[in-house]
């Protein structure tokens, strides 16, 4: 690696922290902008091997100062920024968010942030634009591989250097295996651990051992053809590129060649090095850092202080405001730090335990307390507290993907009873165990749990992306059918979502982000295609056909809930942050009847065509909700109730609205017996 300044290798930065900064704004041009990471870590690997390497065959390569040197880098820009998240957070965040921070912050302060999102977060998915700190999980795998690396290099570095070669290639190849695997079988860890992320570094790494002390001499138009080709590689990526692509895998071979390409043969005296040594372009590959910093806080913020959905617009003066503050703390807060003359190495390490032990204070804190709501009014922190609503009869009871909870060892509630309630569905499901607890322990009958996040109550069926799910449902049908101590099936699902294939879009401002999901006919051998099956919505309603009549005919009482209205917008957080700010509510908050009708249509048409039976009961919430407190409108609360925790769950009030309706229906229908209807009793 030769040791003068390349100019052309920070123009590469730029290419790769705008397209994260524009992906992150939800630009659908830039829909792979999210492999701008990946052209970071070839960057980092080339010019920090280059560091090492070097000094190890000077003989003078120090750990210390290798340490002390990542520290000057990194840590004040990221004190910096941190800091200013928790000053704003304080203001404007409600407990869940502050407490999600405030977790974030501790794994931030230990580098294990990537391992804090990929337990927590799905990087593409809606919840993850609530995450000041998410894109901190590169940094963490940045400085866990630099962590042993350089331990590595010292006991190697003085080896020839075609052995040293090979040795970094076979780690490389292992890491890129390891990724390809992990990408088919396990892509959420595969996204965030330094495993499969680390030959992306050693990418850069080979090639800074490979032209130590030397340089490319080739033709002219072999440096300009290799560098506009990897320039190419680049923007074929970030353009063609989106959260479907396996990633990383073989595809990640892109970027990563691209980014290689440009750093092998773009020089100062080619098209493509003028290019990317252009001012203006290493301008913002010198604020790189710090811009990366700021934009997903920057975004995260003005969400959270929005009432509505941001608009491109509004995104792209977003990242205008990101890369000016990146450059102010650029110059005033990085250049600084990295001046030896300005802070001395015990300065540096001091400061650097001093802001590490205080910042994971305040992420403990704010954890313990959860999310620290004596900040807020009294009101604001009553309304808040609705969506803790989420965690009742949920915590270690509701089975998810890569989680999934035996039928067996569902959660029970009145255990003392033989009888039993089945409460089966999705997280729609959930709020009812309680709710219907409650009163199945009046009828001396106790409740089991069968629930799956994302999974509709239907035997031979499963989600698009899950197929996990079609077991479970196929092990509950089985348990039901199996067991006479089964007397009553209640069946929540929220069909609309599957069936259409589409989050909700309540056309007032209420749009839910988060990933598709499509109902399916379930296939054990593999995870079923919904773009090949335009049929699928009719195949899965004969499925919930065939489930009903299974049961009624087994002589199980069967409940079976037609759709939930969904909200578009998360109700508590929404009144909430509407108090925080003094905005003025005229009327409940409410969404559209006549775009509920439109969202359930085909939902109502299956539904509608399972056959009425003595053991059947439909309930309509429709009925609840929709043109019954306020006209032409499906209501979110009733006087200072709020009915949900969020976007379409109920909340405990919502649920147990929905359950004494139901059990006013079962009175009505004769299940319950008139003369003993305090104890409750089912008909037999």
């Amino acid at each position: 690696m030769s040791t003068y300044y390349r100019p052309e290798v920070d123009g590469l930065r730029a290419v790769a922290v705008i397209p994260v900064i524009l992906f992150h704004a939800g630009l659908d041009a830039w829909s792979g902008g999210f492999v701008g990471v990946d052209i970071f870590f070839v960057v980092s690997g080339y010019l920090i091997t280059g560091i090492i390497y070097n000094e190890i065959r000077q003989g003078n390569f120090s750990i210390i100062k290798f340490y002390e040197r990542r520290a000057r880098r990194i840590l004040p820009a990221l004190f910096f920024v941190s800091l200013t998240c928790l000053a704003i957070a304080w203001i404007w965040m409600l407990p869940k968010e502050f407490s999600k921070l405030s977790e974030s912050l501790v794994a931030v302060n230990l580098f294990v942030s990537n391992i804090y999102f990929w337990q927590d977060v799905d990087y593409f998915a809606g919840p993850a634009d609530m995450q000041p700190f998410l894109h901190t999980w590169s940094l963490a795998v940045e400085e866990q591989f630099y962590l042993f690396f350089p331990l590595v290099m010292l006991v190697l570095g003085m080896l020839r250097r075609h052995y040293l070669l090979v040795m970094v290639f076979l780690a490389f190849l292992l890491s890129l295996i390891l990724a390809e695997y992990g990408a088919r079988n396990h892509p959420a860890a595969n996204f965030y651990l330094l495993p499969t992320r680390a030959w992306e570094l050693m990418a850069g790494a080979l090639i800074a051992i490979g032209l130590h002390e030397r340089e490319l001499k080739l033709p002219r138009a072999i440096h300009d053809g290799g560098a506009f080709l990897g320039l190419g590689m680049i923007l074929y990526s970030i353009f063609l590129f989106d959260e479907s692509t396996p990633f990383p895998s073989l595809w990640a071979l892109i970027p990563v060649l691209g980014a290689a390409l440009v750093i092998l043969f773009a020089r100062h005296d080619n098209a493509a090095g003028k290019l990317l040594a252009a001012k203006p372009v290493v301008g913002i590959g010198l604020i790189s850092y710090s811009a990366y910093l700021w934009h997903q806080p920057v975004f995260v913020f003005a969400r959270e202080r929005s009432f509505g959905a941001l608009s491109q617009s509004d995104f792209l003066l977003l990242s205008l405001l990101s890369l000016i503050l990146a450059y102010f703390s650029w110059r005033f807060v990085e250049q600084p730090f990295r001046d030896k003359r300005n802070f001395s190495r015990a300065t540096i390490f001091s400061g650097a335990l001093a802001g590490t032990v205080c910042f994971i204070g305040i992420g403990l804190y704010g954890t313990y307390t959860q999310g620290i709501p004596w900040r807020l009014n009294a009101a604001v922190a009553q309304v808040a507290d609705v969506r803790n609503d989420r965690h009742l009869q949920s915590e270690g009871c509701q089975s998810m993907p890569g989680r999934v909870i035996p039928i067996e060892e569902a959660c029970e509630y009145n255990g003392e009873y033989m009888d039993k309630v089945v409460v089966w569905g999705d997280s729609q499901a959930t709020p009812l165990v309680g709710p219907v607890a409650e009163r199945a322990k009046d009828l001396g009958l106790g409740v089991k749990q069968f629930v799956y996040t994302n999974c509709l109550p239907v035997a031979g069926y499963t989600r698009s992306d899950e197929p996990e799910c079609g077991s479970f449902n196929e092990d509950a049908m089985n348990y039901m059918v199996d067991n006479d101590h089964v007397k009553l099936v209640v069946m929540l699902g929220r069909y609309p979502l599957q069936f259409e294939g589409e989050t909700f879009d309540n056309r007032e401002g209420g749009i839910e982000e988060d990933n598709t999901v499509y109902a399916v006919p379930f296939d054990k051998a593999k995870t079923v295609d919904p773009a090949m099956m335009t049929n699928r919505v009719p195949l899965v309603g004969e499925r919930i056909q065939q489930t009903v009549n299974t049961l009624v005919s087994d002589g199980k009482k069967v409940v079976l809930i037609y759709p939930v209205p969904e909200v578009g917008w998360d109700v508590p957080f929404t009144l909430a942050k509407e108090m925080m700010y003094g905005k003025a509510r005229a009327a409940p908050l409410s969404t559209s009847h006549e775009v509920f009708k439109e969202r359930v249509a085909s939902a109502y048409e299956q539904l509608d065509l399972v056959e009425n039976h003595k053991n059947l009961l439909k309930i309509k919430p429709e009925s609840l909700f929709c043109d019954t407190y306020l006209t032409g409108r499906c209501t979110t609360q009733v006087n200072d109730e709020l009915l949900y925790y969020d976007n379409n769950h109920l909340s405990k009030a919502g649920a147990t609205l929905v359950v004494d309706h139901i059990f006013d229906e079962m009175k009505e229908v004769g299940w319950l017996k008139d003369k003993r209807v305090e104890l409750g009793w089912l008909n037999d």
